[in-house]
């Protein structure tokens, strides 16, 4: 039974350690932090890009339908530094979804994803 267990618990974090997007071959991948939070929130994304010629903008959207806040930042191909960092503020109540989209030279796009909650006030 015991043996069981572990097994189980062993299954689930792994496929929660799992990164999600298709930032498989790892080029993109982001931190966003807290995943979970009360309004008004600040959440800080860190988007971490190995560096490369042809890398050219990083397109960051936080959306949870009744709010949405994008940020478009150039990169400078290989002399771009290794981590992106950028901090929304006074999010309002909701779950959104925090996209990070990576474009190249030609257009190619890689893209990684987080789930985020932010919880109202009770009362609100």
């Amino acid at each position: 039974m015991r043996l069981r267990q572990s097994a189980f618990c062993f299954a689930i974090a792994t496929m929660l350690c799992a990164a999600s997007g298709d930032a498989a071959d790892t080029r993109l991948r982001i931190d966003v932090s807290p995943r979970i939070s009360s309004a008004p929130a600040v959440v800080r994304i860190r988007a971490i890009v190995t560096p490369d010629d042809t890398n050219r903008a990083l397109h960051i959207v936080a959306d949870s339908g009744s709010f949405y806040r994008s940020s478009m930042v150039p990169l400078d191909g290989a002399n771009a530094a290794l981590v992106t960092e950028m901090t929304l503020k006074n999010l309002p109540g909701g779950q959104y979804d925090v996209t990070v989209v990576l474009v190249d030279a030609n257009g190619r796009r890689m893209s990684d994803r987080r789930d985020v909650v932010v919880t109202s006030m009770l009362g609100e």
